[in-house]
């Protein structure tokens, strides 16, 4: 066990991984990576992570960088992601954009994405329900995986958002049940899951009649009445499962929504204060 993955890590980001998921850590690095390409000194890569939804908790002049992500328990030190994130590796990446000719510095986009889509909900008046609340985490999902990406494409800006990219196929799964099968509420959803138990477990006794029945004739025809059964039961597997991953889901997306939420709100309130400022 002690060359186990999580040994030097923790346990939490080993299953995360485990399950196709990405770490506070990963998207971290991937974010510090982002704003240096498009900062050229210290104070321009500090409000690039702050438009990307961190908090700067120990800064350039202490020993330790740190930051924290909009809902993050902890923060994170840098120089604890590899030895490309110390303050000095950090400052040489930072003097290299300064050298170099091609560099372009970041334009901070002025869209709010999760705010826009929720103006656009309310005057079709579709803010109520679940439904509702695994398609604004799709469409902002696709705003980074679509097909016509640019460099002005508005980016969700919390860490957290960015983090459901990765489970966007089974997001896209647990959707489409929700809509086919016009649930729309916690409570429906709950129904949902029961009426589907109790048709696996009339089906599961139907199967065992069979297999009592078919005990000691071994009749071919009775093993084929048993495995139609069990065909029949799979898919209802399924959607017992994937119904109950939605409502141990529904409040972490709701976190999530309200994560980007304030961090776009957050923008807002920036973008005034400076025209105020002039």
């Amino acid at each position: 066990m002690k060359d186990t993955e999580f040994y030097g890590g923790s346990r939490k980001e080993y299953r995360l991984k485990q399950n196709g998921g990405l770490s506070h850590r990963e998207i971290l690095k991937a974010d510090i990576d982002a704003a240096l390409a498009q900062s050229a000194n210290f104070k321009a890569f500090e409000i690039r992570l702050k438009d990307m939804g961190y908090e700067i908790c120990r800064d350039e002049n202490f020993a330790h960088y740190s930051v924290k992500g909009t809902g993050w328990q902890r923060a994170v030190r840098l120089d604890r992601l590899g030895k490309e994130y110390t303050s000095e590796a950090i400052r040489a990446r930072l003097l290299d954009n300064q050298r170099h000719v091609g560099y372009v510095p970041f334009h901070k986009p002025k869209y709010t994405p999760l705010l826009t889509l929720e103006i656009e909900y309310r005057k079709i008046q579709r803010m109520d329900g679940i439904q509702i609340l695994f398609a604004l985490v799709i469409e902002l999902c696709r705003l980074i995986t679509g097909n016509n990406i640019t460099p002005e494409t508005p980016h969700p800006l919390s860490p957290a958002m960015r983090q459901e990219i990765v489970k966007l196929d089974k997001t896209l799964k647990e959707y489409k049940l929700l809509c086919e099968n016009n649930i729309d509420s916690p409570q429906e959803l709950v129904s949902f899951i029961s009426e589907k138990r109790g048709q696996i477990s009339d089906l599961e006794k139907e199967r065992q009649s069979v297999y009592n029945r078919n005990r000691h004739k071994k009749s071919e025809e009775l093993n084929a009445q048993a495995r139609e059964i069990s065909a029949r039961i799979k898919p209802l597997r399924a959607e017992l499962s994937l119904a109950k991953a939605v409502l141990e889901k529904i409040p972490k997306l709701q976190a999530v929504i309200e994560a980007e939420r304030q961090a776009e709100t957050a923008v807002i309130i920036e973008n005034k204060e400076r025209r105020h400022a002039r």
